[in-house]
């Protein structure tokens, strides 16, 4: 009798078959709603005998009440930490007897529910997947044991420059505002959070009308929604509303020093950045990948760590989730060589507002951007991600065709315009993580330093 591959060794056997990049257009996929008015998309995949489900919710740390920062982190950390009727041990071992991989967690915006089992298994798999999502207990010492780690790992971070440098930089950037600090929350907060806090924000915020539920691999649409319609008929709405981020006015710009007797300073500097949706989004892509985004092709590695010896690593980055996010350089440096790779980042900085970028720039950017995105979508869990995504920001079925063209639109005057617009130096929130004097009573004079002019101290 020939015994089942179990998903490990189905994934190892397979592998080849995940290697080869998938072409470059939108994986065919129908989109419906279930009888609960959950969103449901399933994108036949019939490669490998698995699949993979993805439900994405409403429910990210943008939704943290004001004190309670790291709720929805705790929230979604628990669901796979006891149900109704198994413990976490019990629930672990059944999802270990399947050979599956079940999870959950939170970011910025969403929280998430993952599920990849083997076809065979996925009435089984489903049952578990619907009882985390439908069922959790939220055990008072399971509750307690992961607020601790949650604690442990914070302090443990206290050591790392990098995360105080993040930390303290969206704090200036955002203020009081959801994205204002780590989905993580706060030492104070978490501590302070109860099981009554986590149940109603379970409560409030898992709701089947705004969840996108992803099916990707061995299965037919049809099947799979009559499958989710039993397996979550019980799952009803919630009272919370659809989020709105708050009106607020921009943060002012700022210096901030967090003293630490390191040999080295980690670098952050930015301002508030872009949102999924804007128009510039293709432009702003290409003009960052020269600027800093680019690895050892972009600017401010070739200036700064190739020309200037003065870091291992510097880049750029937008971060775009649903509202506006935010746009950062970081690094790290001697302390003594500080004020220099400030000043180089400064001179690029200014460089890419005031100078059209090189033809050889522009096309190796959408060169590579438009070759490696492929890569997004070579595995069934990609896809399923790719897919949520789309739903989630609203990008439209096509988005691969659009994402591919838009990229090969843009022009050397697209990049000025975009550099000139979403790179603001007047607005810079710049933030020193070490041993340094430095000047933090008024705001980084971007112009002044590259200038040669002395930093403030």
């Amino acid at each position: 009798m020939r015994t089942p591959l179990s998903l490990s060794l189905c994934l190892s056997v397979c592998l080849g078959l995940a290697a080869t990049p998938a072409p470059a257009a939108s994986p065919p996929f129908v989109r419906q709603s279930l009888a609960n008015d959950a969103i449901l998309l399933v994108s036949e995949q019939r490669q490998l005998p698995i699949v993979d489900i993805e439900i994405l919710l409403d429910a990210g740390s943008r939704r943290d009440p004001k004190g309670k920062e790291g709720l929805a982190n705790l929230t979604a950390d628990l669901l796979n930490e006891g149900t109704a009727t198994r413990n976490a041990s019990e629930l672990a071992e059944a999802v270990d007897r399947l050979g599956a991989s079940l999870s959950s967690s939170a970011g910025i915006d969403t929280a998430s529910i993952d599920l990849r089992v083997l076809r065979k298994d996925l009435d089984a798999g489903l049952a578990l997947l619907a009882e985390v999502l439908l069922r959790p207990a939220f055990p008072a010492g399971e509750l307690t044991r992961r607020r601790e780690a949650v604690l442990a790992a914070m302090q443990a971070a206290e050591d790392q420059p990098g995360w105080l440098a993040y930390r303290a930089f969206i704090g200036s950037v955002f203020g009081d505002e959801p994205y204002g600090h780590l989905v993580e929350g706060t030492p104070e907060a978490v501590a302070a959070i109860t099981r009554r806090d986590v149940l109603e924000f379970y409560r409030r915020n898992y709701a089947p009308q705004r969840s996108i539920i992803t099916v990707v691999g061995d299965v037919g649409t049809d099947e799979i929604a009559a499958k989710l319609n039993h397996a979550l008929a019980t799952w009803s709405g919630s009272d919370a509303e659809a989020f709105a981020y708050p009106q607020v006015a921009a943060t002012q710009p700022s210096v901030r020093r967090v003293e630490k007797p390191l040999s080295q300073t980690s670098i952050v500097l930015g301002h508030r950045g872009i949102a999924r949706d804007n128009p510039d989004f293709f432009a702003v892509t290409v003009m960052n990948y020269i600027l800093g985004g680019g690895g050892f092709g972009s600017r401010l590695m070739d200036t700064i760590r190739t020309e200037g010896g003065l870091t291992y690593s510097v880049s750029s980055s937008f971060a775009t989730p649903k509202n506006p996010g935010s746009f950062r350089v970081g690094m790290q440096t001697k302390k003594e060589s500080t004020a220099e790779a400030l000043r180089l980042t400064c001179r690029e900085l200014l460089r890419i507002r005031k100078e059209m970028v090189s033809d050889a720039e522009l096309e190796g950017a959408k060169l590579y951007l438009t070759g490696n995105f492929p890569l997004q979508l070579d595995s069934n869990r990609k896809i399923a991600g790719f897919l949520s995504s789309l739903e989630f920001f609203g990008l439209g079925s096509d988005y691969a065709e659009t994402y591919l063209a838009g990229i090969a639109a843009v022009t050397k005057e697209d990049v000025l315009r975009v550099a000139k617009k979403h790179v603001r130096p007047e607005e810079f929130h710049l933030v020193l993580v070490g041993d340094i004097d430095w000047d933090d009573s008024k705001p980084l004079d971007c112009g002044a330093l590259a200038a040669g002019e002395k930093p403030p101290a």
